[in-house]
């Protein structure tokens, strides 16, 4: 019945060569005569042998089965290959050559399954598209990279993506490059191998559609029916999902990236604007001196905070020794990623005053770096022609120091502001108010810094200059300006020489081997010749609340003023606990920093209102008071304190 060649195409077998039918035919036509014709032969000497008339046993009938056993199956297997071979031998050559073109041509066929030609070569089709799928995430990832705006925002390398136009209390943190990008690779490939392997075992209804074919070579179940028409080999079809999947991920984070650029571009055009409408003159030109490292050094604060001031530009940052090919010919990379922002806000970045053009206008210069630096710092910035200048305190590790540079200034014209922030601190001014209404009280500071007790070593070498003269300086500096305690007006001095309150210890310096003795905390009275008790306690790992309180003549403490308290306390601890890099001083005191700045930065425009009181803002002349009291509490301690 499949003599026909359409009968067997559409059986799903393969179609027979016209000679191999034809020898096929007569051999199986002999066959069948040797069968019939032994079978009769035999038939006969079989009918008259069993006959019952003469009764006897014979062997020849199991030997005549064996032999139309033997004829019928053995023979025609034996002539049918003859005939092929004999079809084969003999054949045509144009025949033979067909047949062996369509033999490699299918042979052609089944290696090029497995595998995919690309550009002329040849490639494992499951490695091709996994190869493939995980290029294209990386070359998404590397546009993602290059495409980051580095003027979203002045803290995105900084901050490791936080927002800094929104407020220390509504920050929320976006994730950096290399998470971004680790994210990014690690989705899609985990979305490859999930969706590659869950497809294979949810397909179902592929073989039910089109089943395998009898005698096909081509197996239908390997396919994916795509919008019930199109076939597509599955490993084909899964990589094409994953990679649009990538595409399709990496489009909308793009898009995302392209709509906060023009909302960066607007907010930019309206921050320019705004700042065109200014006068010249209530601009202020701001150059930023040994700024450090972000997130450990106080200039880089500095920093950070004046970029948030509308009536500031940023004119320059100096920093002598990361900016200094010879001295740190690898900075770090966080001090990189601040320079190139720095410089697309069109900030100058340079290793010494010496390279910036002199100060056309209303110039701050902001001294950041050590004690015994700043004063050489001091004379360039003179040299300069800057008008102001910001100290951080102490300012020169020697009062005499202080007072050269004091005169200085005085022949220059230029004043000096210097950077006691606690006077400006809210819980400060509360205390000294309440305590002018109340005659003969006692006024109790306590200012807590939140350093662990292994880390003082590293704090003793950022401040070579020593506790009283960095950390409890701040306090000193609001007895000199609101209770007029001077070295010429103590009277009496008491030194708390209980360990609980007052403790030196001895620590090694690393870079040189020497041992240095510093306070770890201290507490102290001082009274007045005018009668005036003002106490003073701090302690470098004392926590992040520090308070204030205004006390009787008996000792009985009337009000008690704290920082931070309540809700302020519980979001800069979770703020110290989310960014574990950060100078935790910075967080727990970054308000009051800002506040001196506006006020710096409103003496300078003129712009002092009636609610700031002048002896916030503490000048060179102020300071040099507060040195000088600190030399004398040093003293008085040390000759007490073991």
């Amino acid at each position: 019945g499949l003599d026909d060649d359409h009968d067997c195409a559409a059986a799903g077998t393969e179609q027979v060569p016209p000679s191999s039918k034809l020898s096929i035919g007569k051999a199986t036509g002999f066959s069948a005569l040797v069968v019939v014709g032994v079978g009769i032969h035999d038939a006969a000497p079989l009918r008259y042998k069993m006959t019952p008339r003469r009764r006897r046993r014979s062997t020849q009938p199991r030997l005549s089965l064996l032999r139309n056993l033997f004829v019928s199956t053995v023979v025609p297997v034996l002539l049918l290959c003859q005939n092929i071979a004999f079809a084969k031998i003999f054949e045509s050559k144009k025949r033979k050559l067909a047949r062996l073109q369509a033999e490699l041509a299918k042979l052609e066929e089944e290696r090029l399954e497995g595998l995919v030609v690309f550009f002329g070569y040849e490639f494992d089709k499951l490695g091709f598209y996994t190869a493939t799928s995980i290029f294209l995430v990386l070359f998404v990832a590397s546009i993602v990279q290059l495409s980051r705006s580095r003027r979203k925002w002045k803290r995105l390398a900084i901050f490791g993506g936080e927002d800094s136009t929104k407020s220390t209390e509504d920050r929320t943190g976006w994730l950096s490059s290399k998470r971004n990008i680790s994210l990014l690779i690690a989705a899609s490939i985990f979305s490859y191998y999930v969706i590659f392997n869950l497809g294979r075992a949810t397909k179902s209804s592929i073989g039910d559609i089109r089943p395998r074919k009898r005698g096909s070579l081509v197996d239908t179940q390997m396919f994916v029916l795509v919008f019930g028409t199109y076939q597509l080999d599955e490993k084909t079809f899964y990589s094409l999902l994953v990679a649009s999947m990538v595409v399709l991920v990496a489009l909308g984070y793009n898009i995302g990236i392209i709509c906060r650029k023009l909302q960066e571009k607007r907010s930019k055009h309206k921050q320019i604007t705004k700042e065109n409408a200014l006068p010249k003159e209530d601009v202020i030109d701001v150059i930023v001196v040994d700024c450090g490292l972000p997130k450990k050094d106080i200039g880089w604060f500095h920093l950070m905070q004046f970029l948030d001031m509308s009536n500031i530009n940023v004119r320059a940052v100096v920093e002598p020794f990361y900016l200094d090919k010879g001295k740190c010919p690898q900075p770090p990379q966080s001090f990189v990623d601040l320079v190139s922002v720095l410089l697309d806000l069109n900030v100058e970045c340079v290793k010494s005053l010496g390279q910036l053009d002199p100060c056309q206008r209303k110039t701050l210069c902001v001294l950041a770096g050590r004690t015994d630096k700043n004063p050489q710092y001091f004379r360039e910035c003179i040299g300069l022609g800057a008008t102001h200048i910001y100290l951080e305190p102490p300012g020169s590790a020697s009062v005499g120091e202080l007072e050269k540079m004091s005169n200085v200034a005085n022949v220059r014209g230029v004043q000096v502001f210097m950077g006691y922030q606690r006077a400006c601190s809210p819980y400060i001014e509360k205390a000294v108010a309440f305590s002018k209404s109340i005659p003969k009280c006692h006024v109790f500071f306590c200012h807590n810094e939140n350093y662990f007790k292994e880390d003082l070593h590293r704090v003793l070498n950022r401040h070579p200059e020593g506790m009283i003269r960095s950390t409890a300086s701040q306090d000193l500096a609001v007895l000199v300006t609101q209770f007029g305690v001077t070295t010429d007006t103590v009277k009496a001095f008491k030194c708390n020489t209980n360990q609980l309150f007052s403790e030196k210890q001895i620590f090694c310096n690393r870079a040189n081997g020497d041992e240095v003795s510093d306070f770890s905390r201290v507490a102290f009275k001082i009274t007045t010749t005018t009668g005036r008790n003002v106490s003073v306690m701090a302690d470098r790992c004392g926590g992040i609340v520090s308070f204030a309180v205004v006390k009787s003549i008996a000792g009985k403490e009337i009000k008690k003023f704290l920082s931070p308290d309540g809700d302020s306390a519980s979001r800069i601890e979770d703020e110290l606990k989310r960014d574990t890099e950060m100078m935790h001083q910075f967080t727990i005191e970054g308000e009051d920093y800002m506040e001196l700045k506006r006020r710096v930065v409103d003496s300078i425009l003129g712009k002092e209102g009636d609610s700031m009181s002048p002896k916030s803002i503490i000048t060179i002349q102020d300071g040099i008071e507060v040195l000088r009291l600190s030399n004398y509490c040093t003293k008085e301690i040390e000759s007490v304190l073991q």
